[in-house]
C-alpha cells in the first residue's frame, strides 16, 4: 500500500478526474487511510473480520495494525493467519472500489466478509501441516 495505489485523491491531484470522493461512501476524499479504515465500508468488513478472528483491534492505519498483528499474536500459525486475512481484505476492499468505479455496483459487506472468510479458511488449509500445535488447530477450526 505504500501510497503507491491510484487512489482518486492521488489521481485528481494530476489532474485526472472530475472529484476525489470515496466512491464506496461518497463523502469523503479517497485516500488509502479512508478506504481501509475510514470508510463505512472498510472499516465494517476489519471490524468483522477481526471479531472472526477472534480479535478486537481499533488500529486505525495500514502500519499499526500489522505491528499489532506482529505484537499480539499467540503464535506464528496466529500471525501468519492474520496476515492472510489483512492481505485478502486490502484485496477485497480494493475490488469493491473498482466495483463502484467501473461498474456502479457497491457489493454487500456481508458478501465481501463471507468471501474473505472463505478464502483466508481455503489459503490457510491448504498450508496446514503436522507441526501446528493442537491450541492453534482448534482455534483454526473454530473459525
Amino acid at each position: 500500500m505504500l501510497e503507491r495505489l491510484k487512489t482518486k485523491d492521488r489521481l485528481y491531484k494530476l489532474k485526472v478526474g472530475s472529484d476525489d470522493l470515496c466512491p464506496l461512501c461518497g463523502s469523503m476524499s479517497e485516500t488509502i487511510n479512508h478506504l481501509f479504515f475510514e470508510c463505512h465500508f472498510g472499516a465494517h468488513c476489519k471490524t468483522q473480520i477481526m471479531n472472526w478472528l477472534g480479535f478486537q483491534n481499533s488500529r486505525n492505519s495500514a502500519a499499526a495494525l500489522l505491528k499489532w498483528i506482529h505484537r499480539y499474536a499467540k503464535s506464528k500459525f496466529q500471525k501468519a493467519t492474520m496476515y492472510t486475512a489483512v492481505a485478502c481484505l486490502v484485496y477485497h476492499i480494493w475490488r469493491a472500489r473498482n466495483s463502484s468505479v467501473w461498474n456502479g455496483h457497491v457489493p454487500a459487506i456481508k458478501h465481501t466478509v463471507n468471501t474473505i472468510q472463505f478464502e483466508v479458511k481455503s489459503r490457510i488449509s491448504n498450508l496446514l501441516s503436522k507441526k501446528i500445535c493442537n491450541r492453534d488447530m482448534d482455534w483454526f477450526a473454530s473459525l
